[in-house]
Formats: C-alpha cells, structure tokens, sequence
C-alpha cells in the first residue's frame, strides 16, 4: 500500500496550494462589453415598474402569514416567490431570501415555518424557467428547462 503525503492529497483534491487557490481568478478573460452589458441591464432594471402584489396564500399555518409574491422583472415576465413572515410581522424583522437549484421551484411551504417560529420573514423565489410559477423572459409560465432552446 503506497501512502500519499499531506501536500500531495492538498495538490490531487485542489490541483493548486491552497494560498494561490485563495487568490485564484479564473483563467477566462472578461468580455470586452462586460461593463456595457452590465450597465444596460441595471438601466433596464431601473426603469420598470414592479408592479409588486402581495396576495394571502392558500396555505395556512399557526404564527405565520403566507402570501404568493408576484412582482415584474426584466424582460416583463411576473416572477413568484414564497413570502412568509410571522403573524402580526408587519414591522422590521431580520429575513431569509431562498433561491433554489436548476430545475427545481421554491419548495414547500412547510419547509420556510421554522424560520418563521424563529422570528425571520422568508422569501423563496421560483427562478425564470425551472418549474415554479415565474415566466421565463420568453413569457411561458412554469417550467421552460426542456426544450428552451428550441423555443
């Protein structure tokens, strides 16, 4: 049995030390209109309304209000999240913001109550395209993961 030293598993496991790893950025240049882009996008962003609607959920639970969260992003598409706060929380309160992974929505509400019991408001957010309520830019609701590019 051929043992291997500390640095070696670092080097295998991280394929660099870990001090050059901590300042490590990327070998792909940035894009030429990187600003550009970034600047335009905020712009667009800025420049639309909301249209933010906070509408009591379906769902129900003991110290805690739910609400379906419907606001207009970039692109015009009406995003969902998951908002709940304790009961009587209208007022400032620390909070939890959700986002979830590729091809998933915001789960389910049970999921956010012990946040809520712990005094945190908590938003989940169904990102564009990946099976929750939110449209994709394109204005399909749901899940737009299949077959986006032929669309």
């Amino acid at each position: 049995m051929n043992l291997i030293d500390s640095e070696e598993l670092k080097m295998s496991v991280f394929e660099m030390p870990l001090d050059e790893l901590k300042k490590y950025r990327g070998i792909n240049p940035c894009p030429k209109d990187f600003n550009e882009y970034w600047s335009q996008a905020l712009e667009e962003m800025k420049s639309i309304d909301p249209n933010i609607e906070m509408l009591k959920s379906d769902f129900k639970a003991l110290g805690a209000e739910c609400f379906d969260l419907y606001f207009t992003g970039v692109g015009n598409a009406r995003i969902h999240a998951q908002y709940l706060r304790p009961e009587g929380g209208n007022y400032p309160h620390p909070a939890v913001l959700m986002f979830h992974g590729y091809s998933i929505d915001s789960g389910d509400w049970v999921e956010k109550l012990p946040y809520v019991s712990l005094g945190y408001s908590v938003a989940a957010l169904d990102c564009r395209g990946q099976g929750g309520l939110s449209e994709d830019s394109g204005g399909v609701k749901g899940n737009t993961l299949k077959a986006s590019m032929l669309r």
